[in-house]
């Protein structure tokens, strides 16, 4: 088993459990985008538009169209469509960034950048964030370690992954 194969094996098994956030789903999430929040149109959203399965079956192609949405999801959401992320660019690197074409890892590794400067923005981390501890945050944190040393991915995604990897966050245990 490579590197590769065996990181998305551990993911599956530490996130297995994650439930679907059925009150906001990758679509709502992108409909916040759209300053829609009121919270039973949200939920209207995600019944009707995403995938309800379990995380590893969610569409690549959701996934890949909803990208703003990570900036949205509360910590049930970031339990659940965080690890879906995390293996869909590490099986498939190029469906996220392909050069001189586009590049989108990076907004995935941003979502998982702590701003240790800003206790507001800090606190909001932290509160996204609450469901990623014990073996979930390890390994997160050996996701950020795999993008940052891997040359498949754009050189701003490995700079936010190594940035994040220095955060107080993902040095702490816990």
């Amino acid at each position: 088993m490579n590197n590769a194969t065996e990181l998305c094996h551990k993911i599956r098994e530490q996130f297995s459990s994650a439930p679907f956030p059925r009150h906001c789903g990758l679509h709502a999430a992108m409909a916040m985008d759209d300053w829609i929040t009121d919270e039973k149109t949200l939920k209207e959203i995600t019944e009707r538009e995403d995938y309800a399965g379990s995380w590893w079956d969610v569409p690549r192609g959701h996934l890949h169209n909803c990208m703003m949405a990570l900036s949205y999801l509360d910590a049930a959401g970031i339990n659940f469509y965080l690890p879906a992320y995390m293996t869909a660019i590490i099986e498939k690197p190029s469906d996220f960034d392909k050069p001189r074409e586009y590049a989108s890892s990076w907004q995935i590794l941003f979502t998982m950048l702590p701003e240790d400067n800003d206790p507001e923005l800090s606190d909001y981390f932290q509160e996204r964030f609450s469901e990623i501890r014990g073996e979930r945050k390890d390994v997160c944190r050996e996701f950020l370690c795999y993008v940052k040393d891997c040359e498949l991915y754009d050189e701003h995604a490995r700079s936010i992954a190594n940035k994040a990897l220095a955060s107080n966050f993902w040095i702490a245990s816990n």
